[in-house]
């Protein structure tokens, strides 16, 4: 069966919670989702995926046609984000002109929090939503065997029984979204991503030691309840140490040296980093890496462990200067605790990287002033302001829609009938959008405008993709915002 999963070009355009400065010359980073579904379609399926990564290597919407016209795909996969949905539908639509017997197939996070609207468009004949690489690859076998026998009977009954699938009925264009399917519980059944399907070199990460970087995910869920997070509350699982440096010895084979761990918080299983950092250290890889980690999910001992190994950076979560927005945030850390963990990090040797909001609701200048001293106190090595955005079904979100004069759900409305016009909202009665712009703007300028941060980051470039990428994003931070 002739499979293609597609990440598609960007040609629309909404601002995120990162600045516009930053996004725009964001870093190429390997699609772990889609890579996961092409590995376990490999393993699992005995099928070959081909991935087209049009970020990655640089395609045009005619360059789509013509790849699309000449391989004619019996199904093609997106793995959607509410960013990039938009995108994503506008090749679907040129994918059902070209080819119009290539069924096609929405996944992804926005097709998880939004199954019915999505499934909804004409250009989308099945979604998958929640953990997608069983659930399409039962797809694809269904429709591999309709195709060789030349058609099933009580199709209809079989595509019922693949969980976490929504369809639609040939005849009459009825959609059925079926049961969730259940989370899988040891993520080591799960084959590796299939990284042998893209070109690495072609990858880049912005803030890298090495010219060559590969992101693996070692976990899914987290047990933390901040309200502004899309996983709140959702069950941990993890790999097993052991699974985990297999992955690391094949991309340590095909050249690559540093490792972006992407696990929204990495230390949860403290017995599960010590085993995994001393196969690593017995192993003498000669590796590196990063990870993200609570402020309150690591101590001296496993800073001293993390960095023998060969973590250089931690991405921290810390928000803000203000106990009264951690609170509401719920984050369950203190200040106290965040002083204790920078400065624990730094005695170990390791870089930080810190995350701080603007706008959280009811912030106000003091608060800002409070985390932006914070920064100039802790001395991270690096730090992203970014604005504090409700996003889809969070409970930072669902609050907003209650205290609001205007009930109006608009991520809803999105999903719905999605435009090109449409804009984020922020959620402080005290500063406007503008204003909110133009002090994150001015809280990183006030950073990375430094001489001896600007001398730091050329001596440490080691290509020059990377370097012309962080020359473009200098120069964007010193230019003043103009809306």
């Amino acid at each position: 069966m002739n499979i293609l999963l597609i990440v598609p070009p960007e040609k629309y355009y909404i601002e995120s919670y990162v600045t516009k400065k930053l996004d725009k010359g964001r870093e190429f980073r390997q699609k772990l989702g889609i890579l996961y579904v092409a590995g376990y379609l490999k393993e699992k399926g005995g099928h070959n995926p081909e991935i087209i990564d049009s970020l990655a290597d640089g395609l045009s919407d005619s360059d789509l046609r013509l790849i699309i016209q000449e391989k004619k795909p019996d199904i093609v996969g997106f793995s959607v984000l509410t960013f990039n949905l938009l995108d994503c539908l506008d090749v679907a639509r040129m994918i059902r002109e070209v080819s119009p017997d290539t069924k096609i197939c929405f996944g992804g996070f926005h097709a998880t929090i939004y199954p019915q609207e999505t499934l909804n468009f004409p250009e989308v004949d099945f979604i998958v939503f929640g953990e997608g690489e069983i659930t399409f690859n039962e797809l694809v076998k269904l429709l591999d065997e309709e195709s060789v026998e030349g058609g099933l009977g009580n199709m209809e009954t079989k595509l019922a029984a693949i969980e976490g699938l929504g369809w639609k009925n040939s005849k009459f264009g009825l959609t059925t979204i079926n049961p969730s399917r259940k989370a899988v519980a040891n993520l080591d059944q799960i084959p590796m991503p299939a990284h042998d399907l893209i070109d690495l070199e072609k990858y880049t990460v912005v803030l890298a030691n090495d010219a060559k970087v590969a992101s693996i995910q070692t976990s899914r869920g987290c047990p933390s309840k901040c309200t502004f997070c899309d996983i709140r509350l959702t069950r941990y699982r993890y790999r097993s140490a052991i699974n985990v440096l297999s992955e690391i010895q094949f991309l340590r084979s095909r050249g690559i040296n540093e490792f972006f761990i992407i696990d929204d918080t990495f230390t949860i299983n403290r017995k599960r980093v010590f085993e995994l950092c001393n196969l690593l250290i017995d192993e003498n890889l000669g590796i590196k890496f990063k990870i993200s980690s609570r402020i309150d999910r690591v101590d001296l001992e496993m800073l001293n462990i993390l960095k023998k190994a060969g973590c250089y950076r931690i991405h921290y979560g810390i928000e803000s200067g203000s106990q009264r927005l951690l609170d509401y945030l719920e984050k369950g850390i203190t200040l106290e605790q965040i002083r204790t963990t920078i400065n624990n990090t730094k005695k170990a040797g390791i870089e930080v990287f810190a995350y701080m909001m603007i706008g959280i609701p009811t912030e106000t200048k003091d608060d800002i002033k409070k985390s932006m001293d914070l920064v100039l106190e802790l001395k991270p090595t690096h730090v992203n302001y970014s604005i504090c955005t409700p996003f889809p079904k969070t409970v930072l979100y669902e609050r907003s829609l209650k205290l609001a004069s205007s009930s109006e759900d608009y991520w809803l409305q999105f999903a719905t009938n999605p435009s090109s016009e449409f804009k984020i909202r922020v959620l402080n009665e005290n500063f406007t959008n503008k204003e909110l712009r133009n002090l994150q703007d001015c809280a990183l300028r006030s950073f990375y405008s430094s001489p001896y941060i600007i001398f730091r980051e050329i001596i440490k470039t080691r290509s020059l993709k990377q370097l012309v990428t962080k020359f473009k994003i200098g120069i964007r931070l010193l230019i003043p915002r103009v809306i």
